[in-house]
């Protein structure tokens, strides 16, 4: 990637001497996934707000720590997950926290990406960098939007993964139980051709669905449909972040949002290493 007037900026092989030769008032990080807790808390610690890619954390004990850093220290730590500012997944999460889809009873998403060849060779199969495969990497943005566009925290989680002799889990299933007793079932397939999502959502007084390429789609609770009319907005997590560092808004993708992930990741993972077994959720 290539910013203009970039040339001018001095480069680091090892972020601690930006962090103390440089006066910043704060950082992105995007490095593998195993060195977020290391780099997000030495920020931190130097006093920087922080806009961390996902997965913030690959554990439940990292993401804690860096919350209760960031509270301390009162900076802000917000995760790149830029699905929180689409027009679709906006108008989603505005029909469900009005009301108007009833009461969530199924949740139901699919992400299928061409991840275990086009990773091949690099850090993300490397379980030492990565700490895990496509559910800790892209899968990271599905299970946090069905939390975000539903308002919803899961409870338990059964789930099998596949890691196509690799070291990191290529395919994932979840079958999900939610606190207010919804069900839901994610789908994550690493082996897949091309790219597809799919996104289901059904209420006690409709439905929505988000299928790639046919757009969205509102019923009402006898399956006529709703006019949909996508809010508009333009924002980003980058201006957003700056916006918050500035004063000027507060944090669309909180660290709450990295947190909510992982337990449901770290649970998947538990689960999956017995076999299916169903693990709660803390």
């Amino acid at each position: 990637t290539h910013c203009p007037g970039s040339e001018a900026l001095p480069v680091y092989d090892d972020y601690r001497d930006m962090l103390r030769n440089e006066e910043l008032d704060g950082v992105v990080v995007q490095s593998p996934h195993t060195v977020h807790y290391e780099q997000i808390n030495a920020a931190l610690n130097k006093g920087l707000h922080v806009l961390a890619e996902k997965p913030m954390t690959c554990t439940i004990r990292h993401a804690k720590a860096l919350i209760k850093k960031a509270e301390e220290k009162k900076r802000i730590l917000m995760i790149s997950y830029q699905r929180h500012f689409e027009p679709t997944f906006r108008y989603m999460r505005q029909v469900i926290a009005r009301g108007a889809l009833g009461e969530v009873q199924f949740v139901q998403a699919i992400q299928a990406q061409e991840w275990l060849r086009a990773t091949r060779g690099t850090w993300r199969q490397q379980l030492a960098l990565s700490g895990g495969g496509q559910l800790n990497d892209s899968g990271s943005h599905l299970v946090d939007i069905v939390m975000w566009v539903t308002g919803m925290k899961v409870k338990e989680v059964v789930a099998r993964n596949d890691n196509f002799n690799t070291e990191v889990d290529i395919n994932s299933t979840l079958a999900m139980i939610f606190e207010n007793g919804a069900l839901g079932s994610m789908s994550i397939i690493g082996n897949a051709p091309s790219w597809y999502e799919d996104h289901s959502i059904f209420g006690s007084k409709g439905a929505l669905y988000l299928r790639q390429g046919l757009g969205l789609t509102h019923q009402d609770a006898v399956g006529r449909p709703v006019n949909v009319r996508l809010p508009k907005y333009n924002k980003n997590p980058d201006s957003n972040f700056i916006e918050v560092m500035l004063g000027k808004g507060e944090p669309e993708t909180p660290p709450e949002c990295g947190l909510r992930v992982i337990e449901v990741t770290e649970a998947a993972w538990k689960s999956a290493a017995a076999g299916g077994k169903p693990v709660r959720v803390p």
